[in-house]
């Protein structure tokens, strides 16, 4: 191309890198009119919050069914990386030879699997803004067909970036992401507002469709595409392919471009970026596009986390907002405050104890109210375990647990009003071991008898407890083995796993999670009832069985005689005691 034409290209696209206070549509160009060999232009942001330019050429305009344009691009804003997730929704924009104007001819949106990220498709602006900013109630997700469909050509991934999250946190929810199939990946929170001030969304501009805001910042982040008055177009393809939606539409922040040759489903390129401002809403994730409206915020409660050092005496804080999706029917199946609040929990745990030490204790309390009932949905237990690669993952473990349950009431809409979470640690394990007990070899039914447990804490002396043991009426006569029953330190069940993958997995929506044929609580009353069973008997408790009974078939219910709040008794001791009538 000479340098005359050049120019002449040049100065039909420097009127796009304007920003306008309040847009109107660009002009577009349909699909019929994209012709193979056009040079034209893509634009995105690559650092910080500019827009910069880079070449396309068109390569080949596919047709329907597949209808997209195939285009490569060059130039030194893609040169080193080529084409990464993030990227999604620039817009690119070709000159129109029948009268000389820069029109709007898609947005990339998927890879091809080149090396090098330079051959890519574009989704055509008219299927894009086929879709509207406000679907109707009875608009579907995508079908799993159609998904797997887009996963051939392999739509570029808008990675949910996690901003706020460090250490183990991060490492973990890398792993769970593997294993769910999605990109998920620790950010930086957003710089200081010196850095960066709310933007004006614009074609090109980067946006972030999120479930949260404030200390833990939760979205996918990608490129508009097209803005008309308040109607923000972007990525070119779906987020989850939900349908209607109600989450934080926000301007983002772009650190850098990571760049990776080999584009596989394990490894690509992507913009390593954070959420910021909250700007409105993102309503319909559809096929084609996520469509969302500047201005009215959707519906969101205040999520607070306060954590203790019991060793210092340090408080910290945090504060985040959640998406609430309640009115659209949590589309996904996960709320967003079962993604976000295991790893609110998580963080604060890992930011309180200033590392991972392999002994901890301690306790929580998670407290949610809701519209549709006075009293509160809470719990509280206390912890002993640990493990250096995920300090309080119990807890964690039960949060999930507690935001899960509200998934999964199927008998009304529950809108949560406020998620409030208390966490308080050591780095100790505050914990004993019965070695004997002794007290009465006869008793008498319906009496109480005192029986001294000797014990010794971990690393530390040993001490004796005497504690009232109740002999049930009902005992049979003659010879009972009396056993006193300690609480084992806490692990989170069934996870195989020594960090928090298995609890993000969960969280992160795990098909598994989602296919069940229980249908959850059936009334408020029941699930309040199931919320408050999160909590567990920390103590020590004493059973009876006939020494007769080699089988255990005997065995009377376990009857709780002990219960120390600063010290968890583990093991067991028994002996033997003579009933009498």
């Amino acid at each position: 191309m000479s340098r005359l034409r050049l120019a002449a290209v040049a100065a039909a696209f420097l009127p796009l890198l304007v920003p306008a206070a309040a847009r109107a549509g660009d002009p577009i160009m349909p699909l019929s009119a994209v012709q193979n060999g056009m040079r034209c232009v893509g634009y995105s942001v690559i650092k910080g919050t500019e827009i910069m330019s880079f070449d396309v050429e068109v390569v080949d305009v596919l047709a329907a069914p597949y209808a997209s344009v195939l285009v490569r691009v060059s130039g030194p804003a893609v040169d080193e990386t080529g084409i990464a997730e993030g990227f999604s929704g620039s817009p690119v924009k070709c000159v129109d030879p029948a009268d000389g104007v820069a029109k709007t001819i898609g947005a990339i949106a998927e890879g091809t699997g080149d090396y090098g990220n330079k051959l890519v498709l574009v989704t055509p602006i008219q299927t894009m803004l086929g879709e509207p900013a406000v679907p109707p109630v009875s608009a579907a997700a995508a079908s799993k067909s159609s998904k797997k469909l887009a996963r051939r050509a392999r739509a570029l991934g808008t990675p949910l970036a996690f901003a706020g999250v460090s250490g183990p946190v991060a490492t973990s929810l890398a792993k769970a992401a593997k294993k769910v199939g999605r990109a998920v990946y620790a950010a930086p929170a957003a710089p200081r507002i010196a850095a960066f001030p709310t933007q004006t969304l614009q074609p090109g501009s980067s946006v972030a469709a999120s479930l949260s805001s404030g200390d833990i910042e939760a979205g996918a982040v990608g490129t508009v595409t097209y803005v008309d008055g308040d109607s923000v177009w972007a990525f070119g393809h779906p987020l989850d392919g939900a349908g209607r939606r109600s989450l934080l539409l926000q301007d983002a922040y772009v650190y850098t471009v990571v760049g990776n040759p080999v584009d596989t489903e394990e490894a690509t390129s992507y913009k390593f970026a954070t959420p910021g401002h909250d700007l409105g809403t993102l309503s319909n994730d559809a096929p084609s596009a996520v469509v969302g409206r500047l201005g009215a915020l959707p519906e969101t409660f205040p999520l607070n986390v306060t954590a203790t050092d019991l060793d210092s005496g340090r408080v910290t804080h945090q504060s985040s907002r959640i998406a609430d999706e309640t009115a659209v029917g949590q589309p996904t199946g996960t709320s967003s405050l079962t993604q976000v609040a295991p790893v609110a929990v998580a963080q604060a745990a890992y930011d309180i104890l200033r590392g991972s030490p392999a002994r901890q204790s301690g306790e929580m309390c998670v407290r949610l109210t809701i519209r549709e009932q006075k009293a509160p949905l809470r719990f509280c237990n206390t912890y002993v375990g640990g493990s250096p690669s995920a300090p309080a993952a119990s807890l964690v473990a039960d949060v999930a647990t507690a935001a899960t349950l509200i998934d999964q009431y199927n008998f009304g809409a529950i809108h949560v009003t406020a998620a409030s979470i208390s966490l308080k640690l050591r780095r100790a394990l505050h914990q004993a071991y019965i070695l004997d007990a002794t007290g009465p070899t006869r008793v008498k039914r319906g009496s109480d008898v005192k029986v001294k447990v000797y014990a010794q804490k971990i690393r530390g002396a040993k001490l004796t407890k005497t504690v009232k043991v109740h002999i049930p009426r009902y005992l049979s006569k003659g010879t009972h083995l009396l056993t006193l029953t300690g609480t084992p330190a806490d692990t989170v069940a069934g996870s195989g796993s020594d960090d928090y993958s298995s609890t993000f997995t969960i969280s992160l929506g795990s098909e598994d999670s989602q296919n069940s044929d229980d249908p959850g609580p059936r009334s408020l009353a029941e699930l309040a009832a199931m919320f408050g069973a999160i909590h567990r008997e920390d103590g020590v408790t004493a059973s009876f069985r006939d020494t007769d009974d080699t089988a255990g078939d005997t065995a009377t219910s376990e009857i709780a005689v002990l219960n120390d709040p600063q010290l968890r008794f583990s093991g067991s001791a028994a002996l033997r005691v003579v009933v009498k009538p």
